[in-house]
């Protein structure tokens, strides 16, 4: 697998072998410039893509053999999420909810009621800033510790789930996580419905990107969540595909009191 470390110590080995080349033959400086760029490539990829596992382990999907899915929810607790839980009660189903620290204070009660209904809770990051994946380490921890006090202060519950906000991964966030002993949980099936709004287009991708094992990655804030929510159980079951919980889905745990 292809990992930050390994790759660093293959970038190493790969500048030693141009230094060592232009000591000798006079290696245009274009050689360096091609394996630098490739190298800022590289991380690029690793940072954004989730499943890559290039920073730190992600789980993204469950088992390809069993027809079953899970459905997550980023950003909330939010005015939707009681809507988005009366729909999953009403068809008897399971999901995740990855909520953000801030937003908890004033709405407990949603996030109570997404425990008391047998949902998980993970942790999003307290402020899910957009420049998060460069904070310093102590500050990155102090952020996801209070998200862990918020969440524990309103159901008992300690996360053992992570999500990074905007899926990003560094060095620093896989270090901040094997302090914390998270699981990452990242996703195969991006939505996009912060971005797509046209309905019936972001529906076609969902379903596209369906199959078995699929984590399935929306947000509560998004308007017309709960049509979205719904056309994708119908069509789970059109396809045959077991609406199942992330825990089962993934065979982890999601508190460490359990």
């Amino acid at each position: 697998m292809l990992t930050f470390r390994n790759a660093s110590v293959v970038f190493i080995l790969v500048i030693v072998g141009l230094i060592i080349y232009d000591y000798q033959h006079d290696l245009s400086v274009w050689g360096y410039v091609i394996t630098f760029f490739t190298g800022s490539l590289l991380i690029a990829w690793g940072c954004y893509f989730i499943q890559s596992g290039f920073f730190v382990k992600a789980f993204y999907k469950g088992d390809t053999d069993k027809n079953e899915i899970s459905i997550t929810f980023d950003d909330g607790p939010h005015e939707n999420t009681p809507v988005l839980l009366d729909i999953l009660a009403r068809h008897q189903l399971k999901a995740a909810f990855f909520c953000i620290g801030k937003n908890i204070p004033g709405r407990e009660n949603i996030i109570q009621r997404i425990t008391g209904e047998g949902h998980v809770v993970g942790n999003h990051s307290y402020s899910h800033n957009n420049m998060i994946d460069l904070w310093p380490l102590n500050k990155l921890m102090a952020d996801v510790s209070m998200a862990d006090d918020e969440i524990q202060k309103a159901t008992g519950k300690k996360c053992k789930l992570f999500r990074p906000p905007y899926g990003v991964t560094t060095p620093i966030i896989a270090a901040m996580v094997k302090r914390k002993k998270y699981s990452v949980i990242g996703w195969n099936v991006r939505s996009y419905d912060t971005t797509i709004k046209n309905k019936e287009r972001l529906m076609k991708r969902i379903f596209r990107l369906m199959k078995n094992g699929s984590v399935i990655l929306l947000h509560d804030t998004t308007p017309g969540i709960d049509i979205v929510l719904e056309n994708i159980i119908a069509q789970a079951k059109n396809m045959n595909l077991k609406i199942v919980g992330i825990e089962k889905l993934l065979g982890i745990k999601a508190y460490e009191t359990e």
